[in-house]
C-alpha cells in the first residue's frame, strides 16, 4: 500500500490572528491587593499573532509502515494595551503580566509510526508515538503574579514526553475521498515547573474531490478541537478552568504543479465555541503548505499506493499510480 523507500516532505506554513479583552482585578493584581485599598480595576486587551513554520518528514520502511517526525518553529508577537473601566486609554509601562514582545522558539517535536492498510476503496492508518520536551517552559505564572513578580503565560513546550496517538480511515469513490482522521496527545504528568499541560485532541471529517487528473483537489472539512485542564502544582490556575471544545470549518484547494510536487492553501474559522472558559477571539487560520517525495531505494508496487500526510492536524490519503 506505502511506497516502500519513499520519502515524504511537507513545508508548512500557518498565520493565526487572536484578540482577547479582560479586566484585571484583585487578585490578579498581585501584592497591591494586600494594601489597606484595593487597586481600582482596568481592561486588559491583547492583540496577538502566531506564525508557524512545521517540516515534516515521513519515510516509507514496508508497505504498512512508515515512520513520520514533525518539528516546528514558532513566532508569537505579542501587542497588549489598556484603558480604564469607561474606555479611557491607560498608559501602562510596568505590566507583570502582558509584554510588548516577539518570541521564537521551537515547539516540541513529535515522532510517529504510522500503520497502513487497504482493503478496496477503504483506506486506514494508525499513528503511534511520542513528543519530545525540547520548547521553552516557564516557571509558575501564577505563583510568581502573586508576588508581584513578572511572568509568562506563553510556552513552547510541555516540559515532558507526550504519548500520541491517531487514527484514520477514508473512503474513495472516484473523484470523490471522504475522510475521517483523529489525533491525540497525552498528558500524563507535570514537569519539573509544577506543570502538566491540558491533553488534546483533535478529530477532523473531510470531503475531497479530484479535478483534472488530480491536478486539483479542493476540499472542505469539519474539525474539532478539544483541550482537558491545564494544572499548576496539582490546581487549575488563578483564572480558573480552561476546559476547551471548539468547532471549526475549512476550506481549501490542493494542486499538483508539477509531479510529485503539490501546494495548497486552506482557510479556517471557527463555528462554535462549546464550553464556557475564556479564549481568545480568532477571525480566520490560513495555512500553506508544499509537499513533495523523492526515491530514496528501490522498490516496485503491485497496485496503487497510497500517499499519507498531515494536513491542518487532518490525515490525508491520495491513490497513486505506482
Amino acid at each position: 500500500m506505502l511506497e516502500v523507500g519513499r520519502l515524504t516532505l511537507r513545508l508548512e506554513h500557518s498565520f493565526v490572528p487572536m484578540s482577547t479583552s479582560h479586566v484585571a482585578e484583585c487578585p490578579d493584581l498581585g501584592p497591591e491587593c494586600e494594601g489597606p485599598v484595593e487597586p481600582t480595576p482596568f481592561n486588559h486587551h491583547i492583540d496577538q499573532f502566531i506564525f508557524e513554520t512545521s517540516v515534516t518528514a515521513g519515510l516509507a520502511v514496508t508497505s504498512w509502515l512508515e515512520l513520520e517526525t514533525r518539528w516546528t518553529l514558532r513566532v508569537v508577537d505579542v501587542n497588549p494595551t489598556y484603558s480604564e473601566l469607561d474606555g479611557t486609554p491607560k498608559v501602562l509601562n510596568d505590566d507583570i503580566h502582558h509584554h510588548d514582545e516577539t518570541i521564537v522558539d521551537a515547539t516540541d517535536p513529535w515522532l510517529l509510526a504510522r500503520l497502513a492498510h487497504k482493503n478496496g476503496d477503504f483506506m486506514g492508518s494508525m499513528q503511534l508515538g511520542m513528543t519530545f520536551p525540547i520548547g521553552r517552559t516557564e516557571e509558575d505564572p501564577y505563583r510568581l503574579g502573586r508576588e508581584g513578580r513578572v511572568h509568562q503565560h506563553l510556552q513552547a513546550g510541555s516540559g515532558t514526553v507526550m504519548p500520541v496517538v491517531g487514527v484514520g480511515l477514508a473512503y474513495d469513490i472516484a473523484p470523490v475521498t471522504i475522510g475521517l482522521s483523529g489525533i491525540a496527545f497525552v498528558s500524563a504528568y507535570e514537569n519539573d515547573e509544577g506543570f502538566r499541560a491540558p491533553s488534546r485532541l483533535y478529530a477532523s471529517h473531510r470531503v475531497s474531490v479530484s479535478l483534472l487528473k488530480d491536478v486539483l483537489r479542493p476540499f472542505v472539512g469539519v474539525d474539532l478541537a478539544h483541550e482537558t485542564e491545564e494544572y499548576w502544582q496539582g490546581e487549575p490556575g488563578l483564572e480558573g478552568s480552561n476546559v476547551r471544545t471548539e468547532l471549526y470549518g475549512s476550506a481549501g484547494l490542493a494542486y499538483r504543479f508539477l509531479d510529485p510536487w503539490t501546494v495548497d492553501l486552506s482557510l479556517r474559522g471557527r463555528l462554535a465555541t462549546l464550553t464556557h472558559a475564556a479564549t481568545f477571539d480568532v477571525p480566520i487560520m490560513v495555512g500553506l503548505g508544499v509537499t513533495t517525495s523523492f526515491e530514496i531505494w528501490s522498490a516496485h508496487a503491485a497496485e496503487p499506493v497510497v500517499e499519507q500526510r498531515v494536513e491542518d492536524g487532518a490525515t490525508v490519503f491520495e491513490k497513486k499510480a505506482p
